[in-house]
C-alpha cells in the first residue's frame, strides 16, 4: 500500500532507523517518535502504529491498552515488536490490543508483508462490512465468487478468456480481483498481462503462515497497473508437482476473505488440482473449438462430470472460433455437446496475437473491437445482472441427438 502513513514508537534510535529505512524503501511514509505521549498525539494522522521499545515507566502492554481505550485510535491497527520469542509475552501483547506481533530477530521482508496484511485487513473491514467469507457470499452487498476456466484440450484459449474477463471486472473494481495461474507447468498469465512477478505460487505454498492467513496470502500476488492481481504459476515446469491438491484446496478455501472475485486459469490437465477448482468455483468456463477432435475431448469431459460429480450443472461454454473459415456452426456444436453456447468469440487473424505479444489484454488494447465486445457480454453474464441460460445453477445438459455430428463424435 504505497503512501500509507505509519507511526513508529521506538526509544532505540538504531532499531528505529533500521525499521524506518526498510519501510520507506517499500513506499510507506514513516514518522518516528521516541516518547509515548508524542505517539498518542500524532497517532490519529496515521494508518498503522508500530510499537517497539517504549521509554520510561510505560510498557508495550500499557501503550496498547491506552490506544485501545481511546475512541479516536480504536480503528488503527497495531503491530508490536517483541524483544524475544517468548510465547507468553506475544500472547500478552495480543490480549491487550495488538493486532499482530513480531519477535526479534526478524527479516525486513516479513515486516513488510505483515504490515501490508494488516493494512489490507483493516481497509476492507472499514469499506466492506458486513463480510460473509464463504463462496457465493457477500461483501458490502457485492457477491464473492470463484470463476474457473478449464479446457481438456490445450490451446483452446483458457488464458485469453481468464485474463480478459478478470481485467474487465478489475477495471470496475480495482484491487478486488485476482487471477490464479494453475496451468502449473507452462502458465502464461503473466505474459498475457506483461507483469514480472517477484513471487509465485511456489513461494506461497512454502509459507505455512500465508497458507493460513488470507491477508498474508494476498502479499504474494503481483499487481497489474489496472488494479488486477496475479498469483503466478511456478517459474519452471519441474516445480509444478510441488503445488499439491491440498495446497489448491487451501488457497481457494480462504482467498475470498481478501478478494471479491477470483478467476482461476485451470489449464488443460484433468487432475485432483483441477477437480478442486471445479468444486470451489461458482461457474466453470469451458472454451470449445469448432472441430471434431476438440468437441470429442469436451464431450468426454462432460461424460466424466455426469458420472462422477455434479459439476456439469455449473459449466458455461464459450465457442472460440480459431479458424478463418466456418468448420462447424454454433448449432452443430450445441447439438454435439447437448448444451447451449453462452458466448462466441469471433476469429481474428491479428488482434489476439497482437494482444499476447504486447502483453496487453484485448479488452484494454482494442476495447471497441468485436472480440472485446463479446468479452464484455461474457463478463456481464458472469458478474452483472444478466444470467446465463440455466436450470438451477448452470446450463443443464440436454439430451443429445444420436445421429449426425453426435454419431461422428462417438465413432472417433
Amino acid at each position: 500500500m504505497p503512501a500509507s502513513s505509519i507511526l513508529l514508537l521506538d526509544a532505540d534510535a538504531t532499531a528505529a532507523a533500521t525499521i524506518s529505512s526498510a519501510l520507506t524503501s517499500a513506499g510507506y511514509l514513516v514518522s518516528t517518535v521516541d516518547d509515548a505521549d508524542d505517539a498518542f498525539r500524532q497517532a490519529p494522522g496515521h494508518n498503522l502504529i508500530i510499537v517497539d521499545i517504549v521509554p520510561g515507566v510505560r510498557t508495550v502492554v500499557d501503550v496498547c491498552q491506552e490506544i485501545r481505550r481511546t475512541p479516536s485510535l480504536a480503528a488503527i491497527p497495531i503491530l508490536c515488536i517483541s524483544q524475544t520469542d517468548d510465547v507468553e509475552e506475544r500472547i500478552r501483547f495480543l490480549e491487550t490490543g495488538a493486532d499482530d506481533v513480531m519477535a526479534r530477530p526478524f527479516d525486513a521482508r516479513e515486516l513488510e508483508a505483515r504490515i501490508e496484511a494488516l493494512l489490507v485487513r483493516f481497509a476492507r473491514t472499514k469499506q466492506l462490512a458486513p463480510v460473509f467469507a464463504t463462496g457465493g457470499g457477500t461483501v458490502g452487498g457485492s457477491r464473492r465468487r470463484i470463476i474457473g476456466v478449464f479446457s481438456p484440450k490445450g490451446g483452446a484459449g483458457t488464458t485469453t478468456i481468464a485474463t480478459n474477463v478478470a481485467m474487465l471486472q478489475a477495471q470496475k473494481h480495482p484491487d478486488t480481483v485476482v487471477v490464479i495461474d494453475l496451468d502449473l507447468q507452462f502458465g502464461q498469465v503473466v505474459t498475457h498481462l506483461n507483469v514480472e512477478p517477484s513471487q509465485t505460487l511456489l513461494d506461497l505454498v512454502r509459507d505455512d503462515t500465508a497458507m493460513r492467513e488470507a491477508e498474508l496470502m494476498r502479499t504474494y500476488a503481483t499487481r497489474h497497473d489496472a488494479g488486477l492481481h496475479v498469483l503466478a504459476a511456478p517459474p519452471a515446469p519441474e516445480f509444478a508437482e510441488l503445488i499439491t491438491p491440498t495446497h489448491v484446496n487451501r488457497i481457494l478455501s480462504i482467498i475470498l476473505e481478501t478478494y471479491d472475485t477470483v478467476v482461476v486459469d485451470a489449464g488443460s490437465t484433468l487432475d485432483e488440482r483441477a477437480i478442486s477448482v471445479f468444486e470451489h468455483a461458482e461457474t466453470i468456463i469451458i472454451p470449445v473449438q469448432p472441430e471434431i477432435p476438440a468437441l470429442k475431448t469436451v464431450h468426454s469431459l462432460l461424460d466424466y462430470f455426469s458420472e462422477t460429480t455434479s459439476i456439469g450443472a455449473k459449466s458455461l461454454f464459450v465457442l472460440n472460433n480459431t479458424f478463418a473459415k466456418e468448420i462447424l456452426r454454433q448449432g452443430d456444436v450445441e447439438s454435439a455437446l447437448g448444451t447451449k453456447i453462452t458466448a462466441e468469440l469471433p476469429y481474428d487473424p491479428l488482434l489476439y496475437l497482437k494482444a499476447v505479444n504486447a502483453g496487453i489484454p484485448l479488452v484494454v488494447g482494442a476495447p471497441k473491437s468485436i472480440p472485446a465486445e463479446r468479452f464484455g457480454k461474457l463478463a456481464t453474464t458472469l458478474f452483472g445482472l444478466e444470467e446465463p441460460e440455466t436450470n438451477g445453477t448452470g446450463p443443464a445438459l440436454e439430451p443429445v441427438r444420436r445421429g449426425g455430428l453426435m454419431a461422428r463424435l462417438r465413432r472417433s
